[in-house]
């Protein structure tokens, strides 16, 4: 199965991976608060490995990738245009099998798919870089108060709504966009601001801006 926040990439690497003999399914991106969440739609497929294409650049979506990552016990292959280093650490930390560039030619996908499938372990090399990067993704949370830790608690909504408040969108435009009352926004803000210890909404955000420099 494939999962991918970009539509048009996934249904082209699909079609290359069905020229290859693969059975895909792609995965239904959310586009819109009521849309199904992805890690609801994974009880519904069968499948030997898990390809996600993500971009993780910022704590947030790294919150969103260890979530889905965590919602499958099958392995999963990570393709992301993210540079080496403790992003990557941090998605072998959440049961990534492997972590790859997201410019990998087609041939090696392949490989690795099959590799991955036939559950043959990571290259020594590989193995060890990865253990490298683990290091740092720890030593990353240690200095920010394990700030990725507290993400992970918030709840699917939760962390909806933390980013949207990210992208500077006002909590009366939140509710309009997720058809909830303002009342409810304000709750699940309240809840956000508790888990990740910050006294406002600012300061919830300027918690995730210090770890984004970071990565």
């Amino acid at each position: 199965m494939l999962a991918s926040d970009q539509h048009l990439i996934a249904e082209a690497v699909a079609a290359a991976l069905a020229s290859r003999g693969f059975r895909i399914t792609v995965l239904a991106w959310p586009r819109g608060g009521r849309a199904t969440p992805v890690q609801r739609q994974l009880g519904m497929i069968v499948a030997d490995v898990g390809v996600l294409l993500y971009d993780v650049d910022m704590s947030l979506r790294m919150t969103e990738a260890r979530g889905l990552l965590r919602s499958w016990s099958g392995p999963w292959l990570v393709l992301t245009g993210t540079s080496p280093g403790p992003v990557w650490g941090g998605l072998g930390r959440s049961g990534a099998a492997a972590v790859r560039p997201s410019n990998l030619s087609l041939s090696e996908v392949e490989s690795l798919v099959r590799r991955i499938a036939a559950g043959d372990p990571e290259p020594e090399s590989e193995s060890e870089q990865m253990e490298e990067y683990v290091a740092a993704w720890r030593e990353l949370q240690e200095r920010h108060g394990n700030l990725q830790g507290r993400l992970d608690s918030l709840a699917p909504r939760e962390l909806e709504v933390l980013v949207m408040l990210y992208r500077g969108v006002r909590v009366q435009t939140i509710a309009q966009r997720l058809g909830l009352s303002e009342t409810t926004v304000r709750t699940q803000v309240r809840a956000v601001l508790r888990k990740l210890g910050a006294r406002s909404q600012l300061g919830a955000v300027a918690m995730l801006h210090a770890i984004d420099r970071a990565l």
